[in-house]
């Protein structure tokens, strides 16, 4: 009878530091690619997809409890995304593993990491090591994760999915919410771009799941190899060849095995004359702001117009604010309008500089005066409680 009792006790001390319900990880590693965007001097972005892999080495004491951190020193928000990602993997496998210490790498070490956007990245990692189940190669992600498992919003989708291509990405999963972003880019660029590669939407982690493992249901394995042979059609015969009825046959068949398969829904809103014709709010104050940076921050400085702005980039920024005006959803157009004409008053004092002391100061005032104008039509956007809402959103 001791020795029974000795047992019991042994069994219920354990079941209540939590080492009854672990379980041991089926995988010692896993990796995937991340995209990520790095901010450029125009003010535009440019995307790459990262490696990013997950390391666990056994502790001494095995009912130590789960150590997972990032192997270089990361901000905040990325600091808070993933413990939104390690709540949500508690309650998801509710025997939780012990007696490991599990390390996420970045491919570039070398380069200061923040944000949210690695959350879901973290959260598949995590997932592969504890189920076993391995990652598709050829698959990238982005995406914010509560710990509910819903996945929301990020920056720089376009530039995003433009840099998987560099590391032979096949298959890319983006936020839902983001998925308007894709149509700026094919209202800018034409669908050329979005057929490169397969663009799939994912509103919460087990969407993601079933895309991102290489062991995948039969209906997305069939809408990959379908939305193929669109991709060699459209590579043979341009984008015309989505004026052919079986062509589009072929794109609703795939979205019916895939209703989130973003690429094939794009494709058939250009074969039917359904895509957007202006960007959306996001992507017009985006557009805008990335071809005008020089001047808007020229602008905000107060600096002499006469030393912070060359002719000629004067003259590239008035020409793309002219060419892409009429792509801007319309609420914007004030906005770019206003750095348009600052932009023309600058120019023209440095193109035809003012004679005399008098004629200086007014065409200086003047462009003071159009400096102002754009930051009254920045606080106008701020203070439109529908257009602030609609981005907050998007």
């Amino acid at each position: 009878m001791r020795s029974k009792a000795i047992i019991l006790t042994f069994i219920f001390l354990h079941q209540v530091s939590g080492f009854a319900d672990s379980q041991e990880l089926q995988l010692r590693q896993s990796k995937l690619k991340g995209l990520l965007v790095q901010p450029l001097s125009n003010g535009d972005f440019a995307g790459k997809a990262s490696q990013m892999n997950a390391t666990a080495t056994s502790l001494e004491n095995k009912a130590s409890p789960l150590k997972i951190r990032f192997n270089q020193k990361v901000g905040n928000n990325m600091d808070g995304a993933l413990k939104e990602v390690i709540k949500f993997l508690r309650v998801r496998h509710q025997a939780w593993p012990s007696g490991y210490d599990i390390e996420i790498a970045f491919e570039d070490r070398f380069t200061s990491k923040d944000g949210p956007s690695a959350a879901i990245c973290c959260a598949l990692l995590l997932d592969s090591l504890v189920s076993g189940k391995k990652i598709d190669p050829f698959f990238a992600i982005t995406g914010d994760m509560n710990a509910d498992g819903s996945i929301q919003p990020v920056g720089g989708i376009p530039a995003k999915v433009r840099g998987a291509f560099s590391k032979e990405c096949k298959i890319v999963a983006i936020p839902a919410k983001n998925s308007r972003s894709l149509s700026d880019l094919v209202l800018l660029n034409g669908i050329k771009t979005i057929s490169r590669i397969q663009v799939f939407t994912v509103t919460n982690f087990n969407e993601a799941s079933k895309i991102a493992f290489i062991e995948k249901d039969d209906s997305i394995i069939k809408s990959i190899e379908e939305f193929s042979k669109v991709q060699s059609a459209i590579f043979r015969h341009k984008s015309a060849i989505l004026k052919n009825t079986q062509v589009q046959k072929k794109l609703r068949e795939i979205l019916k095995l895939a209703p989130n398969h973003l690429s094939a829904n794009l494709a058939l809103e250009v074969a039917t004359g359904k895509s957007p014709r202006t960007l959306s709010l996001m992507g017009s104050l985006e557009k805008t702001e990335n071809f005008a940076s020089t001047l808007i921050e020229a602008a905000r400085s107060g600096t002499d117009p006469e030393d912070s702005l060359a002719d000629d980039d004067l003259g590239i920024v008035i020409s793309d604010l002219k060419r892409v005006r009429l792509k801007l959803d319309k609420r914007v157009w004030s906005y770019a309008d206003s750095i348009q004409d600052f932009g023309k008053l600058v120019r023209e004092f440095k193109v035809s500089p003012p004679k005399g002391n008098v004629s200086k100061k007014k065409k200086l005032t003047d462009i003071q005066m159009a400096a102002e104008k754009i930051e009254r039509e920045v606080k106008k956007i701020r203070n439109n409680k529908e257009m602030m809402e609609e981005l907050i959103q998007d």
